[in-house]
């Protein structure tokens, strides 16, 4: 029995939280290490990004921005390929390095210790590739990141989870450049897939699988540890930078991106326009000349969101067409079939059977 006049634990210290949310507009980067670990396995670039609305050519422009929901879609593609077995997402994180993440990589490199480095990439974790939320603990003579990943769809969790927790593996080695002065005294994994045996060879430690939730465990000593590369002016530079840079993609979002997240929020089913305009605290009128500046309209947002929700309903199979016409708030199925093969050029039904299709068929 615990002791009654003992001191209560101490509470973690918090280091660090980043990622309220997973659904935030990123690089295209991630994607193109996705299309080049499938090309490695004989799966061409438009099997990964059918129906993603995502263009081969959006993987070449390091401007570019692709939302979280299509890089989804991509992984999708890729699971549909491949098959989901434990594991794929360590090969796929393991291949984002620091200079993958361009200036919020340099930011965490020339940051003076590692826990700088955390707190760096926390402030602008929405300039990387993650989906699951993060927040660092210091407790005793350990700290601990754990990766949220609750709110994740279920069918790409474990790869997301996977994939996340390798790269940030990867980037901690790198931070030091010495993989051994870096090892985890433990991590649990919050989900179950088979043995431990293959992430204990890639964290280099113990591994505990179907924790409540994902955790990687260290020594707290390392995070006053000084980089090797630290550099005060380089760090200041790419801390401005990067902020400027969440700026530029706040702008570049815009008012087509707010209603398109509302939409997606209420899972395609419109509500109307003036309903719309109001949550986003402006009239309808300026919400379609705002639309109208931006090169797009009400109607094809939504549009362009029911179709991204049928597509990931239709991927996951077990829905039917009628089930899904009820969910868009479409008043019959046949009006749900005629968008969908305008939007498309075929039947949800012929649609689903492409999917399923094993590659070259």
């Amino acid at each position: 029995m615990p002791d009654p006049a003992a001191p209560p634990p101490a509470r973690p210290e918090t280091i660090a939280r980043g990622l309220a949310d997973w659904d935030f507009p990123r690089s295209p980067a991630g994607v193109l290490l996705l299309a080049e670990f499938a090309a490695e396995r004989g799966i061409d670039r438009e099997r990964l990004l059918a129906g993603t609305g995502i263009a081969e050519a959006d993987l070449g422009d390091p401007h570019g921005i692709v939302q979280a929901r299509q890089e989804i879609a991509v992984v999708r593609n890729l699971l549909r390929a491949l098959g989901d077995r434990p594991g794929l997402g360590l090969e796929v994180g393991a291949r984002f390095h620091l200079t993958t993440y361009g200036t919020w990589g340099y930011a965490l490199l020339s940051s003076a210790t590692l826990g700088d480095a955390f707190r760096v990439g926390a402030e602008f974790a929405e300039l990387t590739f993650a989906f699951c939320r993060i927040r660092l603990e210091r407790s005793g003579d350990v700290y601990t990141a754990r990766l949220g990943a609750d709110t994740l769809p279920p069918d790409v969790r474990r790869f997301l989870v996977e994939r996340d927790s390798a790269a940030s593996t990867v980037i901690r080695r790198e931070l030091f450049g010495d993989p051994e002065a870096t090892s985890l005294r433990r991590v649990v994994l919050g989900f179950e897939a088979g043995t431990p045996e293959p992430y204990e060879r890639f964290f280099r430690g113990p591994v505990v699988l179907g924790g409540p939730t994902t955790e990687l465990v260290s020594d707290a000593a390392l995070l006053d540890r000084v980089l090797p590369q630290a550099n005060p002016l380089t760090a200041r530079a790419c801390v401005d930078a990067c902020r400027r840079l969440l700026a530029e993609r706040a702008r570049a979002v815009g008012t087509a991106h707010r209603v398109r997240a509302r939409l997606t929020g209420l899972q395609g089913v419109d509500d109307g326009i003036e309903q719309t305009a109001q949550a986003l605290g402006m009239t309808s009128r300026t919400l379609r000349r705002r639309l109208d500046a931006e090169g797009t309209g009400y109607r094809e947002l939504v549009d362009e969101v029911r179709y991204g929700v049928a597509r990931e309903a239709l991927g996951r199979g077990g829905v039917s067409t009628e089930e899904l016409a009820r969910r868009l708030g479409y008043a019959e199925p046949s009006s749900f079939v005629r968008a969908f093969r305008r939007w498309a050029g075929t039947t949800p039904q012929n649609w689903a059977l492409q999917q399923s299709l094993p590659p070259g068929r």
